[in-house]
């Protein structure tokens, strides 16, 4: 995602004619074909992560070219026809005809990034990027330095030690946009609702309150929304878009993941389709009713005016008396 907000990231976008969340479905993929503490070994062919991601192979072949452009990925090994044997080999190990070996890939962070710290309000809306730091050997760290506590280099910290207890406290600094209002019952219940039913919302150093930001800022609160509305909007909108929803394991920040599935899932202020269809009863049956007072009303003044009309009858029967007819 920080890749794709750049300038540069944006025009390789559009060249490659690649949607973003065509790109992020495909990027997701290699992810979990690729081995999980190296990002390297993803061997799929584009046929395979095209039926997983009901798309077509060009579309996936397009993504990963842009992935290589962008710098997210590299190909280690292209990929090319099998001799005869190969195949022969290959149908002794997996019992199937193949003919092609794909290109093996491997995942890599762009050269020169460093992560953005996200804004408060983009802290919802994606996961925080990590830091490209070295990891520790397979054997492991050892948890003792090699340092002696005399050593010249240490000296500092004695020294910042040693001083530490004289440094003036510090204060806090109060909030300028003073103290906070309460949030609405409407927003606390819905939050206590979604932790009831995804617990892992509100864990990994995330609080409830959070999540009571994430429904205020998408507009959710007094419009109709319950628990179980909201997440079946969610599945049933995830199902029409083909988007593949992340395990829990795999959600390095759930509560970031869920705000973005809001996102592209439902419109922020959407009100909830069972409110629509108890607005649109309330108005039908507030016509009907309008309509059954009107006809009442006609009939009331069709009663009244009877008297009225039986005399203009008889004063034209006394005023035109009706003659016998003559026999023939």
């Amino acid at each position: 995602m920080d890749v794709l907000r750049t300038p540069e990231g944006e025009g390789e976008r559009r060249s490659a004619r690649v949607a973003p969340d065509t790109l992020l479905r495909v990027a997701y993929d290699e992810r979990r074909s690729a081995d999980q503490l190296t990002g390297r070994g993803v061997a799929t062919a584009h046929e395979t992560v095209a039926k997983r991601l009901g798309m077509s192979s060009k579309t996936v072949q397009r993504a990963r070219h842009l992935l290589e452009a962008l710098g997210l990925a590299v190909t280690v090994v292209e990929g090319r026809y099998l001799t005869t044997s190969e195949r022969r080999q290959a149908r002794a190990k997996h019992g199937g005809h193949q003919v092609r070996a794909a290109s093996t890939r491997a995942l890599v962070m762009p050269v020169g990034y460093r992560p953005t710290a996200p804004s408060v309000d983009d802290v919802d809306e994606e996961s925080a990027a990590v830091e490209n730091v070295h990891l520790p050997p397979r054997e492991g760290v050892k948890g003792s330095s090699h340092l002696s506590e005399r050593s010249p280099r240490r000296a500092r910290t004695r020294a910042r030690e040693a001083t530490a207890s004289r440094r003036p406290a510090e204060t806090k600094v109060r909030d300028a946009r003073g103290p906070r209002e309460p949030r609405g019952l409407d927003v606390q219940r819905l939050a206590a609702g979604l932790c009831h039913r995804m617990p892992w919302l509100d864990r990994r150093g995330r609080h409830v309150g959070q999540l009571c930001d994430v429904i205020e800022r998408h507009g959710l609160a007094g419009r109709g929304w319950t628990v179980a509305r909201l997440l079946d909007e969610v599945d049933r909108r995830a199902r029409e878009l083909r988007l593949r929803v992340a395990a829990i394991d795999d959600q390095r920040d759930p509560l970031g993941y869920f705000a973005w599935l809001l996102r592209v899932t439902i419109p922020a202020g959407a009100v909830a389709p069972q409110l629509v269809v108890d607005e649109d009863r309330r108005h039908r049956l507030g016509r009907q009713a309008v309509e059954r007072a009107q006809d009442a009303a006609r009939r009331a003044q069709l009663a009244a005016e009877t008297d009225a009309i039986d005399a203009a009858i008889a004063a034209m029967h006394a005023q035109f008396p009706s003659r016998p007819s003559r026999r023939r």
